[in-house]
């Protein structure tokens, strides 16, 4: 079962290599908040009107001297400027699919060493004040966190959205598999150890999320980031049983891809 704390302080088909196995845990780094370095990725797609809110709400992780790279997959020269302008790194991807795409952008930031913590934050999202300050919390108070999520607000009023965010939520309790749009983060020694990042077209925050969990249990910092409400325009009973359904085709046939190895 995952963690939960919060401190007091505030795809056609492929063929997959299964996670490494592995004989014993990472090895646990106890952070202190002056040394810690988090790396944020920002994959953008279609998402120009909505990246400067994206890119605002990031200032904290600036300040604080962490390197972010916004990954476009547009090849836009606006979003260069509203990256570089409020400084932060910019990369043109020449491969628009999302996994790939943000792939890009964590291969970038492993050689910006020393590097403690990725962070992927999609350019519709926009975290709360003082994230940082409560992740640098939680994993200065816990060695052992490496893993895990932020959670999701969806900016709609409507009770249908509380659902999808209190089902989402306790699948990554539960089942240790939150996904991409509730904003995951991962140390750097615990990703390598669970084969690097998954550079596949798509569903890559659930293979990611599948290697990991068995290597340490996932863990929720309390710093929901708010998104639209642009993924479920097509009704929200009919965008989850559909994304259950890939979800479950993809993990039958990396199952099926692993027992043939």
């Amino acid at each position: 079962m995952a963690s939960t704390l919060e401190p007091a302080a505030a795809t056609g088909s492929m063929k997959l290599a299964p996670a490494p196995a592995i004989a014993a845990p990472a090895p646990t780094r106890t952070f202190a908040k002056s040394d810690l370095r988090i790396g944020v990725v920002i994959p953008c797609y279609g998402d120009k009107a909505l990246l400067p809110a994206c890119l605002d709400s990031l200032r904290q992780f600036v300040q604080a001297g962490d390197p972010i790279v916004v990954v476009d997959g547009d090849a836009d020269p606006t979003v260069a400027s509203m990256a570089q302008s409020r400084g932060m790194a910019y990369l043109r991807s020449l491969d628009r699919r999302r996994g790939m795409v943000i792939g890009q952008g964590v291969a970038w930031l492993l050689n910006q060493p020393p590097l403690d913590v990725l962070l992927i934050c999609h350019a519709d999202m926009r975290l709360l004040p003082g994230t940082r300050a409560k992740l640098a919390a939680a994993l200065g108070a816990y060695g052992k966190l490496r893993w895990g999520w932020l959670g999701q607000h969806i900016d709609d009023h409507r009770f249908r959205f509380r659902l999808l965010e209190w089902g989402n939520h306790w699948r990554g309790v539960i089942m240790n598999v939150p996904y991409g749009d509730q904003v995951m983060f991962v140390g750097v020694d615990l990703l390598a150890a669970a084969g690097g990042w998954p550079f596949q077209p798509e569903m890559e925050d659930l293979e990611l999320s599948l290697r990991l969990r068995h290597l340490a249990p996932a863990t929720f910092v309390n710093a929901p980031a708010t998104t639209g409400v642009r993924h479920w325009t097509r009704g929200v009973c009919r965008t989850t049983i559909r994304n259950w359904w890939l979800a479950a085709k993809y993990m039958v046939r990396r199952q099926c891809d692993k027992e043939r190895l």
